[in-house]
């Protein structure tokens, strides 16, 4: 909601709908479709093999790279020793480790994880060759600034600088992908806030905003410069050119009436390489943007606002393509009373020049007011230029619950409104203040329930007993052109290419118990030492670590970052056999105090290691 402020604190101008609580496909998914077989399982992540029957094979491989881990931890099972002796082991050279016992049963909770890399655990899986890959804890990869001009707009000053009533702007984002749209977020849309003044006020408007110069009112308004903020890489950016009237824009209404107002009237792409600090990359809006396509809206939860889309997909794969936004609406349903239904008119522009050969396809997300609650709706079939929508089959919303260690929520499926069943459950734990994400899970989608798999010592650093959490839910329903699904035997990528439904919520959770509190079957460095979890933790002034030798041994003890940087050492030297402690007061090796995160401290001695999750709070 735009405020008014005072003349220091500047208005904040479109700003972002509530934020869409899960961004958990990008987490997990690639923007490609494959598919597994029952004896082929899919090399960037999947299920296969056939059922579980006294032998499991599990590879694990880097997301994106998909180079092996050799070294990573995997346990099948939900607890050291079950349901079979010597059920925890890491991954060989190769990055894969392969179990073999009688009591080796499907369906069974299989996890994997590495230091300074996210958990992934596949709930309740009943498929003999699992391939599961990892993400990092967090992303170091540095963002780049993108940007300069738009040219092209046209712009009506009136008689004598007097202005006609309505501010024309270009907004300019890259293409998105499948996954990115069905975690849409409009925030994410938006740069980062820069001060202009209209009529004499400070307002906060965004930097992927571009304003040529206009008078209103004899008054000049200007932005003469949009900026991204990109990582490395190749782009396809997109420039929207649009008429908004005044009045709006300074009413305070807020994003969605800006949105509900706004005229689009032109666009232009072009594709730019991201390499260093600065990258200049005019966009010159040229084609028209139509009115073409008539979006029927029904059955919109009320309280909440309805973002809907028209999309170009310019390789016309179904959505698989580089996706760029051709018009966007908001629609506003009231709260206290029944659902909503309406029509929202979106434009596109014609499937030549620079656009030849693109496909159009609709979507919608809706956002609950002020929760975490998100609806998202796909429809992905073929379409003309010229069609109309009707967008009714959502999902119920999601209802998430935490108690006595275990996660629950409810089943989405809308059958009624003609939605499909839920194929697939997703859930990630990570910081309730950072972009930070632990643990990433997936479920088969008629269970509604999970536990956190209770890990031995040896594994890496996981989410602690007393910590507070972030906890996001998905549930996923694949109906576009998927005859049927199997749990067991299916591409991780097979969801994006399939994906229509996606009910989403999110909740913030205090663990009840450590997961990594048991002692479990001889690690790598079992019977040479114990590292125990350190206490307090979290802590906020200093925290104890406490460990115990079986005999006399060379020590190392440091704390890491989650980037994997050593960021000091506590010890460096022989100990004598027994219990020891060591006190660390959350600075680094130059004695100056750490933000608030997590960090890991790692105990190596003897060839082998251990190693602690510690969460500092400020």
């Amino acid at each position: 909601m735009l405020q008014y402020r005072t003349a220091c604190t500047p208005k904040r101008l479109l700003t972002a709908a509530p934020r869409a609580a899960l961004l958990l496909l990008t987490a997990l998914l690639c923007a490609a479709s494959a598919t597994a077989s029952a004896d082929r399982t899919d090399p960037h992540g999947g299920t296969g093999g056939g059922p579980i029957v006294g032998s499991l094979t599990v590879r694990v491989i880097l997301d994106g790279t998909f180079d092996p881990v050799p070294g990573a931890f995997v346990m099948a099972g939900p607890r050291p020793g079950t349901p079979f002796a010597g059920n925890c082991g890491f991954t060989d050279g190769t990055g894969a480790i392969t179990f073999a016992d009688p009591g080796l049963q499907g369906p069974i909770d299989v996890t994997a994880g590495a230091v300074g890399y996210r958990y992934f655990t596949l709930i309740g899986v009943d498929a003999n060759d699992l391939v599961l890959a990892l993400r990092p804890i967090v992303s170091t990869a540095p963002h780049y600034q993108v940007g300069d001009y738009v040219s092209g707009i046209d712009v009506d000053n009136g008689w004598m600088h007097y202005g006609d009533g309505n501010v024309d702007m270009a907004m300019v984002m890259p293409t998105l992908r499948m996954t990115s749209l069905m975690s849409f977020d409009m925030a994410n849309l938006m740069g980062a806030p820069e001060v202009i003044y209209v009529l004499g006020q400070p307002f906060e408007i965004p930097s992927n905003i571009f304003i040529p110069q206009q008078w209103e009112t004899f008054v000049e308004i200007i932005k003469d410069h949009y900026y991204l903020y990109l990582e490395p890489g190749a782009y396809t950016l997109a420039a929207l050119s649009g008429r908004v009237p005044l009045d709006v824009l300074m009413s305070g209404g807020g994003l969605s009436a800006l949105l509900a107002a706004m005229n689009w009237r032109e666009i232009d792409i072009r594709d730019v390489t991201v390499t260093g600090d600065t990258n200049d990359a005019d966009l010159n809006v040229d084609p028209d943007l139509t009115p073409t396509v008539t979006m029927n809206l029904a059955n919109v939860p009320p309280g909440s606002t309805t973002l809907g889309l028209s999309v170009g997909d310019l390789e016309n794969q179904a959505g698989l393509g580089r996706l760029v936004t051709l018009g966007i609406r908001a629609f506003d349903c009231a709260g206290g009373g029944d659902p909503c239904s309406g029509m929202v008119p979106l434009t596109t522009t014609a499937a030549t020049g620079e656009f030849a050969g693109m496909g159009y396809l609709a979507v919608t997300m809706v956002d609950l007011t002020d929760t975490d609650d998100a609806l998202v709706l796909l429809d992905r079939a073929p379409h003309p230029q010229y069609y109309t929508t009707t967008m009714s089959s959502y999902f119920h919303l999601l209802d998430p619950a935490y108690a006595n260690g275990e996660f629950t929520w409810n089943d989405v499926a809308n059958p009624g409104a003609g939605s499909p069943p839920v194929h697939l459950q997703m859930a990630r734990l990570g910081s309730t203040d950072s972009t930070e994400v632990y643990w990433e899970l997936m479920i088969a989608g008629g269970r509604l329930d999970f536990a956190l798999p209770a890990l031995p010592p040896e594994a890496p650093p996981a989410p602690v007993a007393g910590g507070t959490y972030r906890w996001e839910q998905a549930s996923l329903g694949l109906g576009y052109a998927l005859p049927s699904f199997d749990y067991d035997a299916f591409a991780f990528t097979d969801v994006p290419a399939h994906v229509t439904h996606l009910a989403v919520d999110a909740l913030d959770v205090t663990l009840l118990y450590d997961p990594q509190a048991m002692e479990g079957p001889p690690g790598p460095a079992a019977g040479v030492m114990r590292f125990d979890a350190s206490t307090p933790n979290p802590f906020r002034d200093a925290t104890r670590l406490r460990f115990e030798l079986a005999r006399p041994a060379p020590i190392d003890l440091a704390i890491y970052g989650v980037d994997g940087r050593r960021i000091v050492t506590l010890l460096a030297d022989q100990r004598a056999a027994g219990a020891h402690d060591v006190l660390w007061r959350g600075r680094d090796a130059a004695g100056l105090p750490l933000p608030g995160g997590v960090y890991w401290a790692r105990l190596s001695a003897a060839g082998g290691h251990r190693t602690r999750m510690l969460i500092l709070q400020r």
